[in-house]
Order: C-alpha cells, then structure tokens, then sequence
C-alpha cells in the first residue's frame, strides 16, 4: 500500500491525480532524506524509497509517459537515492548554490520588480498566444506546498465569452487566464498541507504570471470573480467538483500610462524583529 491507496486503487486513478501523488511521495519520503544524507549525516535504512518506488510501479504498469519533465526528475532522483543508499558517494546532477545577481542582472530585476503596475484599459491588438503560454509556464515556477503543483488554467480570448465573465469595473481585456485549483492535492494525498497552502500556492503562481506579463511588455491586472460567475465557469466548462475557481489575470496591451503608487516604508510593515541585526 503506497500511502492511503491501494495498488488496485493507483491502477484505476485519474493519471493527472496518480501524478500528483506519486510527486508528494517522492518529495516526503525521498527528496527531504535524500539530501539529509547527502550533505549531513542521516542514514538511509533498507524501506528508503520504497513508497515512491511502488507508486512509480503502478504508472509504469499503466504504460502513461515516463518523458514527461516532472516523471523524469523523478527517475532521476530515485536513480541518485538508490546510489545513496549502497553508500556511494553521490553528486547531485545541475545542484547549484544560489549566487548573487550582477549589478546589472539586479538593475533589470528591480525594474520589472517595482515597475510592475495594474492595467484596466487596453489597446485593439490581441495578444500572442506564445506570450499567453510564457506567462503560464512562469506561474509554473512558483513554489508549490508539497510539490503538488495544484494550479490549473483556462484561457479565455472569445470576445463573447469574455464579455460573459467581465469585470464590471473595468474594461474587457484581450486575454483573461483564469486561475483554478486541483484540491485533490490537499485533499485525497497522504499528508496533506495546511489547508491555506492552497491559497498561498495559487497566490504565488499568480504573481509570476503577473511579473512575467510586465517583463513581455504587456499590461496586466489581477482581478477575482464573483460568486455567480464562478458558478457560471463551472458550468460553461463542465468543471469536476475537485476543481476551484479561484482568481484571474486579466492581459492586453496596455492604453493608459498610470502613475507608479507609493508604498509605505518596510519598516513600518515590520511588527518585530528579535536578535542583532547584521551587515
């Protein structure tokens, strides 16, 4: 038994769920004591891995990909466990430690970082699909509780539909990528996150698609539903009950040049701050 589901179990799961359990396994059971054992002095016993192992059993059994991005870091670090565990002296294949940014790499950050602004009105041109899948692919780099990437997408551009689904405070935009959740992840999984971890993953991946929008040139702004019309979304596009709808990122090129807010100083956000600061 992998977890809370039986082989039988596994072998009839949605494979999109199968994936994402066989991601939370590995993360709990290999990713953390793997690098214990690397780089301090954890011991890895005789049932090390076994968990993934079997799960990763189950989709082969299944015949679904193994080329798949995520399917084949998981070989590759079940290869690297399996060294580790016969005593090998393993290096970690493309580990690096994080380095500083050079002063113009910083420049360029700070710019798209603190340049970033909210836009409501958009010029006639549509938006390129590659830039609508940039900017996707960047919400798929956000942090994610647990490794169960939660987030799923759908993209409007069908001036009808998007007129269905508008914000009335603002114009109707070009593009509105619609942010939603697979909570199966922290609801069917052996140990599941805190439950306002869903959130936070989603507010992540948000922020991303967000920054990476600014960084193509466009003109962003991100917005949320109301409850009628995520009732709406739900129907229009058949949604299963283990999917929520949660936030949206509205995208065309930006018509109006808005003034840069200000924010308050740091440090009158900073509630505490207990040790000696350092240089």
């Amino acid at each position: 038994m992998a977890g809370v589901f039986t082989k039988e179990q596994m072998m009839e799961m949605d494979p999109l769920f199968l994936r994402m359990h066989l991601r939370e396994r590995v993360h709990h059971t290999v990713e953390h004591q793997l690098y214990s054992a690397i780089y301090g002095d954890r011991k890895l016993g005789p049932v090390f891995g076994n968990i993934a192992r079997e799960i990763l059993e189950v989709w082969e059994a299944r015949g679904l990909p193994k080329d798949l991005p995520d399917i084949k870091w998981i070989y590759a670090l079940m290869d690297l466990a399996e060294r580790a565990k016969k005593g090998e002296k393993v290096e970690v294949p493309g580990g690096y430690l994080p380095s500083p940014l050079s002063e113009s790499e910083m420049k360029a950050w700070q710019k798209l970082l603190f340049g970033r602004r909210s836009y409501r009105h958009w010029d006639s041109r549509p938006v390129p699909s590659w830039m609508v899948e940039k900017i996707i692919e960047a919400g798929m780099w956000a942090g994610s509780g647990c490794n169960l990437e939660i987030w799923r997408f759908i993209v409007m551009e069908d001036p009808a539909v998007l007129k269905e689904f508008a914000n009335t405070e603002f114009e109707i935009e070009r593009v509105k990528i619609v942010v939603c959740m697979d909570v199966r992840g922290y609801r069917d999984v052996t140990y599941p996150p805190p439950e306002k971890n869903k959130l936070l993953d989603v507010g992540a991946a948000l922020q991303n698609m967000a920054l990476m929008a600014h960084a193509l040139g466009l003109g962003g702004c991100w917005s949320t539903f109301t409850p009628q019309q995520i009732e709406g979304i739900h129907k229009r596009f058949d949604l299963p009950d283990y999917v929520e709808v949660v936030t949206y990122l509205s995208l065309g090129w930006a018509a109006e040049k808005v003034m840069p807010p200000a924010r308050m100083s740091y440090k009158d956000a900073i509630l505490a701050w207990l040790g000696k600061k350092t240089e």
